[in-house]
């Protein structure tokens, strides 16, 4: 009968105002379009976001690795766990091949629609899908380790599932982690790899290009290096990709042919700046970049809590807030209900949210969550980083305000996450006027209406028990609470409904209502003898009450409406 804590809260809103879009950390996309319009260039550009840095050839940075010797060391992974693949021919032809045995079952031609997945043996097979009509196999079936190769540089296929089409690379098929199905995989040399991405507008200017140019060959290169490569991939990296870089925000978004030939003026910064990546230290640098921070980047340290990047440190990135950038992040807002971090970080309610620390960068490093969980006011801190994943905010620079449901009653009042729990539940809509009255005494009417909202107990048949509740707003409620046997009123011909209730009453009202078993227990010193004691021992051992200090109960104190609000979201919980 107990009305279940998880009921969907009518929870206070969480109001966050901001700047900047993306961690923050390295290059800022729009501080690169404000300096290369001022006339900066692109080495300019990186030395000003990553510190201490150099640009040298890849060769240079990585001597004797896969990505300095092989040709193709990307393996970039296009669909995951997928049954099926279907791809075009659309130029010149393809071979379609097994890897494992090497050998090629047929030469595709233009125009030809192909399809490769299971064939319900363990092995795999390529089908030939015409125009009308059943797909057909090709040759017979192998390994799920399989190839579509180019025959030349002009060798192009599509996949319709990416909507997209691939040049100067070999498409792959491998086991995925799960029975029966396959991954799909490009692989493809840096350079061809570079030219698909197009990371900013091609209308920028040349060195903001060439900027993000090196800085996202620095992140793939580095990424592909600590991913390792394909012959020594990790168990449990054939299972998630097979690839080390994906294709998809995670990593960088690959458009492959499709993305070279509608960004020319991106393709042209790859080939000015070939090869080129930042170094620090001996190694390839991790090129970090988002699209705006909040005035200054990020240090990597006080973002992801590691070490080992300095030149990863928060730099003044005013030029993002220039004329010049027409940088569309510079302020944001965004509202959101506080069940969403409730439901992210285990509350039944969150009733305040706090900015404690910040970083250097002046971005958020933690935040106090305050609310109820299993009935009780719980602090939990987190990161701004978590706040911002959980909300989706555009970054971690922000301001919080809370509004509250009930206008005296403040995100920061010592109720204010039960007050919100009845307010959530349907228990409570105030005492009016958009207030909840927390320092009102509780009247015995009020407490039948607390109780039998709080126990959803079907409303009596008028049975007037009392006298002195006729016409009264809350003689329903009242008359519920007898019918359940949890009051016989003040007397036997009275129910007192407008005497403020006392924290001993109150025990028993709640003992009574929830059925709390008995208890022997003698908590507090200043009850023994009291009518209600054994009532109070039975809050106390069910953990609803501490007590009014740690050795007393106080029973003949009056009840106000914020104590009962926390007396009634323990009794639920």
């Amino acid at each position: 009968m107990l009305l279940s804590l998880a009921v969907p809260a009518q929870a206070a809103e969480l109001f966050f105002s901001g700047s900047g879009w993306g961690l923050g950390i390295g290059l800022s996309q729009y501080g690169a379009k404000a300096m290369g319009a001022d006339g900066n260039s692109y080495d300019e550009i990186i030395t000003r976001y990553f510190t201490g840095v150099n640009i040298v050839p890849v060769a240079t940075a990585s001597p004797g690795t896969f990505v300095s010797s092989d040709p193709t060391p990307l393996w970039v992974g296009l669909i995951q766990d997928s049954n099926t693949v279907s791809f075009n021919i659309e130029v010149d032809q393809v071979e379609l091949c097994f890897d494992k045995s090497g050998g090629c079952v047929l030469t595709a031609q233009p125009g030809q629609t192909y399809r490769f997945g299971p064939d319900g043996t363990g092995n795999c097979i390529f089908l030939r899908v015409p125009p009308v009509g059943v797909p057909s196999p090709v040759g017979s079936s192998g390994s799920c380790e399989a190839s579509v190769r180019p025959l030349n540089s002009l060798s192009t296929i599509s996949i319709p599932f990416k909507a997209r089409r691939y040049r100067n690379g070999i498409l792959r098929f491998r086991p995925s982690g799960s029975a029966g199905n396959i991954h799909t995989i490009y692989e493809i040399g840096i350079e061809d790899y570079m030219k698909g991405l197009s990371e900013v507008p091609g209308s920028w200017p040349t060195a903001a290009l060439e900027a993000q140019v090196v800085t996202s060959r620095s992140w793939a290169v580095r990424t592909a290096l600590d991913r390792g490569h394909e012959g020594n991939f990790t168990l449990a990296r054939k299972r998630d990709c097979y690839c080390n870089l994906r294709d998809s925000s995670a990593d960088q978004v690959f458009r492959g042919w499709t993305g070279e030939v509608a960004h020319p003026r991106w393709v042209e910064a790859v080939v000015a700046t070939a090869q080129e990546v930042i170094t620090y230290g001996g190694t390839v640098g991790l090129g970090l970049y988002s699209s705006s921070s909040g005035g200054w980047t990020e240090s990597y340290i006080d973002v992801f809590g590691q070490s080992g990047f300095p030149y990863l440190v928060a730099v003044n990135a005013s030029p993002a807030f220039s004329d010049s950038a027409m940088n569309p992040h510079m302020t944001w807002a965004a509202g959101y209900a506080t069940d969403i971090l409730a439901d992210v970080f285990g509350f039944e309610w969150v009733s305040n949210a706090t900015v404690v620390e910040r970083n250097a960068s002046g971005s958020v490093h933690s935040v106090l969550l305050e609310g109820i969980v299993d009935g009780r006011p719980v602090d939990q801190t987190v990161s701004g980083t978590e706040i911002r994943t959980a909300l989706s905010l555009r970054s971690t620079t922000f301001e919080i305000a809370v509004a509250s449901v009930f206008s005296d009653v403040a995100p920061a009042h010592r109720f204010s996450g039960e007050v919100m729990g009845l307010k959530a539940l349907g228990i409570t809509d105030g005492c009016g006027s958009e207030q909840y009255c927390p320092d009102d005494e509780v009247s015995r009417a009020e407490m039948a209406a607390f109780l039998t909202r709080s126990l959803d107990l079907p409303r009596a048949p008028s049975a007037e028990p009392y006298r002195d509740d006729d016409g009264h707003a809350l003689e329903s409620e009242i008359e519920t609470l007898y019918a359940n046997g949890i009051t016989t009123g003040c007397t036997p011909t009275a129910y007192c409904p407008d005497r403020s209730v006392t924290r001993g009453e109150m025990a028993a009202f709640i003992a009574r209502a929830f059925r709390l078993p008995p208890s022997e227990a003698d908590p507090f010193t200043d009850d023994d003898g009291h009518f209600f004691e054994r009532a109070i021992a039975a809050l106390h051992t069910a953990g609803i009450t501490s007590g009014c200090s740690e050795t007393k109960y106080c029973p003949d104190e009056t009840v106000k409406r914020g104590e009962m609000a926390a007396f009634l979201i323990r009794s639920l919980a």
